[in-house]
């Protein structure tokens, strides 16, 4: 953990040791792991992923959630005033917990703890349980918008690869009956358009747009920038 706690400008607690004998030395501080426990949770699968800097938002999200103080400010650019129960990393991404809902710490600006006030935790609030409970539900509400691709067995197979685990499922339950070439039709939850240009990208000439007629435009234009960098239209196959 100590990269997250770099990240979240923890970086004098460098990982749970210290915390249990900064517990062992100091009377006041005997509850210190429990305390993390409660406030910072690392959700393991998946950890590989990510990389990229931390959101802005993270160290004075933390800081908050460290001193139980309220937080304002914006999300997905609308006013928020929080009371900051945890922080979550899981696969590169970081969230919020406060004591009903889920929010994604990179959707944050503008973020103000309030370090002269202090609100009341629910001491029955246990973080790792409340992930668990809420995650899965969490990541199907931010999937608001659907596309329609076709596949070749190829991308039918690495589409659990790129998609959102949240869609798979569901995307792989719509699917039609293969066809004379093997491809197969699914309507796919996304999180955005931009979302599943990205992801579909990966699919490269193994999956074909074919709604809505924007993310279609999209990917003809990528595939048009493709064959310019590479000279024109090859024969090979890329093995699957």
């Amino acid at each position: 953990m100590p990269r997250a706690l770099r990240e979240m400008g923890l970086g004098e607690v460098a990982a749970s040791a210290r915390l249990k004998a900064a517990a062992a030395l100091s009377p006041g501080a005997r509850d210190a792991p429990a305390s993390a426990a409660q406030r910072f949770h690392l959700d393991a699968p998946g950890w590989f992923a990510g990389g990229g800097p931390p959101p802005e938002a993270l160290a004075p999200l933390a800081r908050a959630v460290w001193g139980d103080h309220p937080v304002t400010g914006l999300y997905r650019g609308a006013p928020r005033t929080l009371e900051p129960y945890g922080l979550v990393l899981k696969a590169g991404v970081w969230y919020l917990a406060t004591r009903s809902a889920i929010y994604r710490v990179d959707r944050f600006s503008g973020v103000e703890a309030h370090t002269d006030r202090r609100f009341e935790r629910d001491r029955g609030f246990d973080l790792a349980a409340f992930w668990e409970e809420r995650a899965a539900e969490f990541a199907r509400s931010l999937l608001r918008t659907r596309v329609t691709v076709r596949l070749s067995p190829v991308g039918h197979r690495r589409l659990r690869v790129f998609a959102d685990p949240a869609a798979l499922d569901e995307a792989l339950a719509s699917a039609t009956e293969p066809d004379g070439q093997g491809r197969v039709t699914v309507s796919l939850p996304v999180e955005s358009l931009e979302v599943a240009y990205g992801q579909l990208l990966g699919l490269g000439p193994e999956v074909e747009v074919l709604d809505p007629p924007e993310l279609r435009a999209l990917m003809a234009g990528a595939a048009a920038r493709m064959n310019a960098l590479y000279g024109g239209p090859g024969d090979e196959d890329v093995p699957g």
